[in-house]
């Protein structure tokens, strides 16, 4: 066994006993859970509380959520906009869900935010002042994570992020990382050619951006634990091996077939544990986009 045959060797042993190690064990209720932000704009002076209004049957026992330090007259003023199958989600609570976390009152940032696995993914926008209540027309369907603007002088929700610049950022978040791990096996494996590092861009535009298209805002959460990570991402990582594999041995003109395929093992080991170091330390600015 030549040298290089060694050094490919020792790659396969020693990544797939890091991903070993770095997998942490499961807890009860770990993982991620759903949650929305919502800023809203263009509100009149004074408190305003605001809620999510989701179709569904009001609960006949609902979760503690937290209103008894609010004003009494100002939560009458928001549910008066239940009705005709719309319930508020935190504030009265939905039959057959589970809780949703959050308040009616904003945040310390002047953010509202809701969270937890009853989470409605379809709701309207509810917001009160001690003088009006209205609740956005149309509604609005999130992501997994979603961070939105509620505009009280239109009544209408938009993004905070638009949705193009949003897939583009956390597409970067990925790709450049992918290209820098890949691309140093890449020049360790001995492919020098122009054509083989344009090949080697291609390729992973491609399957990152499919990646991305495929597991939409469940990439950006799966930075937040590496089980999530494995769980989230190895299927889909098992797929762009294949199809990276493919790619390489017809594609590439550099050093023999059996090469090219090794390259795109280790290159995918490699990129998929180191990966999520970079993925974990930008999680808490991808999720606000």
């Amino acid at each position: 066994m030549n040298r290089k045959s060694m050094s490919f060797s020792r790659v396969f042993f020693v990544l797939p006993l890091c991903l070993l190690c770095l997998i942490s064990a499961a807890r009860a209720d770990i993982g991620p859970k759903p949650e929305v932000t919502i800023t809203v704009v263009n509100a009149p002076e004074g408190e305003l509380y605001l809620d999510l209004l989701a179709q569904g049957e009001p609960t006949d026992s609902p979760y503690p959520n937290s209103t008894a330090e609010c004003d009494p007259a100002l939560l009458d003023r928001l549910r008066s906009l239940e009705g005709e199958g719309w319930v508020l989600a935190y504030t009265t609570g939905l039959a057959r869900n589970a809780p949703v976390f959050g308040d009616v009152r904003p945040q310390e940032n002047g953010t509202w935010r809701f969270s937890y696995i009853g989470l409605p993914e379809t709701f309207r926008v509810a917001a009160a002042t001690a003088d009006e209540a209205r609740a956005a027309q149309l509604p609005y369907t999130r992501d997994f994570v979603g961070n939105i603007v509620y505009d009280w002088q239109a009544n209408a929700v938009r993004e905070a992020t638009p949705p193009p610049l949003r897939f583009l950022t956390r597409l970067a978040a990925t790709l450049i990382p992918t290209l820098v791990i890949e691309g140093a096996i890449l020049w360790l494996s001995g492919f020098r050619e122009k054509r083989s590092w344009l090949v080697f861009l291609a390729v992973n535009a491609a399957t990152q951006a499919g990646l991305h298209l495929v597991t939409g805002a469940a990439l950006t959460q799966a930075g937040w634990h590496f089980l999530n990570y494995f769980l989230t991402i190895i299927l889909q990582e098992l797929v762009i091996w294949c199809a990276e594999a493919a790619a390489y041995a017809f594609l590439l003109r550099e050093r023999s077939r059996a090469r090219r395929v090794g390259y795109a093992f280790a290159a995918n080991i490699a990129s998929f544990v180191l990966g999520y170091f970079p993925l974990h330390l930008l999680h808490s600015f991808l999720v606000r986009l």
